[in-house]
């Protein structure tokens, strides 16, 4: 039953223990829901599918999909936690994943692809084919026009006016399909801003994300459920070795084995982060060098908060704690050392700082001193949530007792209203998982190159930044620059913020992506799309993620759902196969 299913924890529909299952789903992510959206309109109706999720109950965790409440996820360790993410030198970069049904889909609502130019280069096929994926894919999400006027708060929309003012190009109706816009590829402008549509409805339930995309009714669903690894053999046809089974471990310590059909069943990977080390881990597919490989996440550089103008104070609200615009800018490599051109991302944050509380609790967790202490929080995240949510507290009091002092005090304010930013860009270098353990190594600020876009990105957007708001008073400013180094000034101020970042501060977008690369670890299945995905050396085990592809150079959310719904097209819609 459908509502049970998801209200009542122990509601989970018994399993025979020799069921058997047409396909397995490991995880319940912005990959999987993307593929489930487009299986399950092509199987029959008595197809079995099983999802399996490591995350808690969606309706006890489905509170942070609100817009009102989706920065409490980076404070629940139900939906969010951190990764064991250090650079090569062992120092910790703060990098989580999400978990939980929807994946970062549930927790962020950023909507923008790749360009299909980048996704030919990485998954073959040509633009036509990658245009017509994303116009189906947006079209079950049906998202409403983010052109539209009056659709962008008036903040939103003072932020770009003021972003036009230094250069970047308005949002061009060219680069959408279906109302969610693709980066473009334009030689000819290179600072562009970006209007996304919200997964939101006007009351801000999210009603359009990766859950809205399933029909979860048709599929039998796991919590709680860890996978622990795959149960792997011959085929019966002695070509090759398939996968029977996927082991798993539940919340009560319960070992439970779940199978699919002989010959038939499939088991597909959509763990994201985890479906490298779910390979890594499996010994008989643990000899290709290549699994864990080309890894990567946006280097996240938070920046410098301003005060919100009286003026504009009072148009400020709810809606604009995390703003549906990106401004992206392209930083050219040089041409000497070979230096690929760099997209860099700025994203905006507005609103009251009590509303925006959570976001700061937990991201200036990097702004710690202490790199062995972050490291701990690596290895047990449960530090990172009983620590992000102390701070709250503190600065909750803090910031409250001010706020009542405003009321009778005249040079105290009575409400603060904020604005800030944060720059994300790709690590020029990628990186790679330990083969044994559970370490992720991120090579950020290894090369120069990353050291040079941050201090050309900060330096060129100050002046537009602090035009959306005024600097805090001087000893707000020099506490918050004493404890973070982040920079008010152009010059010296950014370059010491950038080498104090890049060696005791780092910071990852939460965007982790590669390490089951198309062509490397999967087939591409362009000779044969009954293959796209497959692990090699397997007859039966696929991965569709965002772990198959580099690292983009944008927000990965719609990648993510593209190459489950790309995935799933191939294997169950393409009639030359099936």
């Amino acid at each position: 039953m459908w509502f049970p299913l998801f209200r009542n924890t122990d509601a989970m529909p018994p399993i025979d223990p020799d069921e058997e299952f047409d396909l397995i789903v490991v995880g319940s992510g912005n990959g999987a829901c993307g593929f489930l959206g487009e299986c399950l309109k092509h199987v029959p109706e008595d197809y079995r599918v099983l999802v399996l999720e490591e995350g808690d109950n969606f309706f006890f965790t489905s509170d942070v999909t609100h817009q009102n409440g989706w920065s409490k996820s980076y404070a629940n360790g139900s939906a969010f936690t951190l990764h064991n993410a250090v650079t090569p030198s062992g120092k910790s970069v703060l990098s989580g994943r999400a978990r939980t049904l929807g994946g970062g889909g549930s927790i962020n609502y950023t909507m923008i692809h790749e360009s299909s130019d980048w996704l030919v280069k990485q998954a073959g096929y040509d633009v036509d084919y990658w245009n017509e994926c994303k116009k189906e894919l947006n079209a079950s999400l049906d998202r409403p026009d983010p052109l539209a006027a009056g659709y962008q708060t008036p903040f939103a929309d003072f932020i770009a006016e003021n972003a036009q003012q230094v250069g970047y190009a308005p949002p061009n109706k060219d680069d959408m399909i279906q109302n969610i816009p693709s980066l473009s590829e334009s030689k000819s402008q290179s600072k562009r801003l970006y209007f996304f549509p919200t997964q939101f409805d006007r009351f801000g339930s999210r009603t359009n994300s990766g859950v809205s995309l399933v029909k979860w009714q048709k599929i039998k669903y796991r919590w709680d459920t860890k996978v622990v690894g795959l149960e792997m053999g011959k085929k019966s046809d002695s070509t090759g070795i398939a996968c029977n089974g996927v082991q798993t471990i539940n919340k009560q310590g319960v070992d439970v084995t779940y199978k699919v059909k002989k010959d038939t069943g499939r088991v597909l990977l959509c763990g994201g982060s985890q479906s490298p080390r779910i390979l890594l881990n499996t010994k008989e597919l643990a000899g290709n060098e290549k699994i864990g490989q080309r890894v990567n996440d946006h280097v996240c550089m938070p920046l410098a908060v301003y005060f919100v103008d009286k003026d504009k104070a009072s148009v400020v609200g709810a809606t604009d704690n995390y703003e549906s615009l990106f401004a992206d800018m392209v930083i050219d490599g040089k041409r000497d050392k070979g230096e690929a051109k760099t997209v860099v991302n700025i994203d905006f944050f507005s609103g009251d700082v009590l509303r925006l509380i959570y976001l700061i609790s937990s991201l200036y967790l990097c702004y710690l001193p202490f790199n062995g202490f972050k490291r701990l929080m690596g290895r047990y995240p449960i530090i990172f949530k009983y620590l992000s949510n102390t701070i709250r507290m503190l600065l909750t009091a803090i910031i409250s007792i001010i706020v009542v002092l405003g009321r009778f005090v005249p040079f105290l304010p009575r409400s603060i209203k904020v604005t800030t930013a944060l720059i994300k860009f790709n690590a020029s270098k990628e990186g790679y998982y330990e083969r044994v353990g559970d370490k992720i190594i991120l090579r950020f600020f290894e090369d120069d190159r990353d050291y040079d876009i941050a201090e050309e990105a900060i330096n060129k957007n100050l002046a537009f930044l602090e035009s959306n708001g005024v600097k805090p008073p001087f000893f707000i400013r020099y506490l918050f620059q004493f404890l973070t180094k982040i920079p008010y000034k152009r010059g010296r101020q950014v370059k010491r913020y950038v080498r104090n970042f890049a060696q005791k501060t780092l910071l990852s977008e939460q965007h982790l992506a590669g390490g089951c690369v198309l062509g490397d670890v999967v087939d591409k299945g362009l000779e044969d799309s009954a293959k796209t995905g497959q692990v090699f050396g397997t007859s039966n085990l696929h991965v569709a993620d965002l772990s198959i592809v580099p690292l983009p150079r944008v927000s990965t959310q719609m990648t993510a759902y593209l190459m489950g719904h790309h995935v799933a097209k191939q294997l169950y819609s393409t009639k030359k196969n099936n």
